[in-house]
């Protein structure tokens, strides 16, 4: 059994329909493979059973929770070069979207 989580991501959100997860989880989703070829993270989760699945692509800033990282910090110039490198990494896979810092809670069900 598991515990809850809360995952710190900058990058994009993207929703997974049910049609998609096998290839989600065995990082063959086409999404996944670009961005793991242009050296970005991915997460992939949802909220709760029966709520819709997610995947992050950019850089994973934490995952926190009682089996996870129990604390980080960040000072500005780290962030601002999470978000530089970031930014440059998804131009660079041809993922398009507006990347912004995802607080996400994911509750073990």
């Amino acid at each position: 059994m598991g515990a809850d989580t809360f995952i710190a991501f900058f990058g994009l959100r993207c929703s997974v329909a049910n049609s998609e997860i096998d290839a989600v989880e065995n990082n063959e989703d086409q999404r996944i493979v670009v961005a793991h070829r242009a050296r970005l993270q991915t997460y992939f989760g949802r909220l709760t059973d029966g709520e819709d699945y997610f995947l992050f692509i950019g850089t994973r800033l934490g995952v926190f929770g009682l089996e996870n990282d129990e604390y980080d910090a960040f000072d500005m110039k780290s962030l601002q070069e999470v978000e530089r490198e970031t930014r440059r990494k998804l131009a660079e896979a041809g993922l398009a979207g507006e990347p912004q810092l995802h607080l996400q809670f994911e509750a073990q069900y």
